[in-house]
């Protein structure tokens, strides 16, 4: 039988949906949950790390959706009921700039305003939220549309995970993908002063 090899798929779901092949690397999640309260993932180029990070959230993340399947044939099951219960458990912030590579910091801007957008606009169960207030709405509302300002948009995780955090009960995962790419961008363009105090801001969770 002629096997799939998933050449340039980063989608867990997708791989497991379409019958890839899947070298089983879900033992990562036990790794994660007897680590630090933060991991640093340090691999080498191509070897999978924005696959790993789907997994991931795809393990982790609470949706309508029972993903469970894609893990019961996997070695994290394998792990034990305690490991089992974390599926499925946690609101999951993912954002990916292995793609913000632009000349100047306003693209560079531009681009990470839509990443943070999309990645609000996945999380359109707070709009309905008894437990976000008004403020809160408004700012999601600023958010999505692009209309915040720099500074608002420095916070924008920070916020996000707040929000998240009030309308579950529970703390979010947060999975942050190429982080450095737009300060390696900024380091060979001449805005490295600019994107490296943006950054730094908008990671200020950490």
């Amino acid at each position: 039988m002629a096997h799939k090899f998933p050449i340039g798929i980063q989608t867990f779901e997708r791989l497991r949906n379409d019958g890839y092949v899947y070298v089983d690397k879900t033992d990562l999640v036990y790794q994660i949950a007897h680590g630090a309260v933060f991991n640093f993932l340090a691999r080498p180029r191509r070897f999978g790390k924005t696959l790993n990070m789907d997994m991931l959230r795809t393990f982790f993340e609470k949706t309508e959706e029972d993903t469970s399947v894609y893990f019961k044939d996997k070695k994290i099951w394998g792990c034990g009921a305690k490991y089992r219960e974390y599926q499925g458990k946690y609101p999951v912030i993912f954002i990916t700039f292995k793609d913000v590579k632009f000349e100047t910091w306003g693209e560079t801007f531009e681009n990470i305003k839509t990443i943070i957008a999309a990645e609000f606009r996945r999380h359109s169960e707070l709009f309905e939220s008894e437990k976000c207030d008004q403020y809160d709405k408004e700012y999601l509302h600023k958010v999505i549309s692009g209309n915040a300002s720099e500074v608002e948009f420095s916070g924008a995780l920070l916020y996000l995970s707040q929000m998240l955090d009030k309308h579950h009960g529970i703390a979010p995962i947060i999975i942050i993908d190429e982080y450095d790419t737009p300060i390696q961008q900024g380091h060979m363009r001449g805005f490295y002063d600019k994107v490296i105090l943006f950054m730094r801001n908008l990671f200020y969770f950490f």
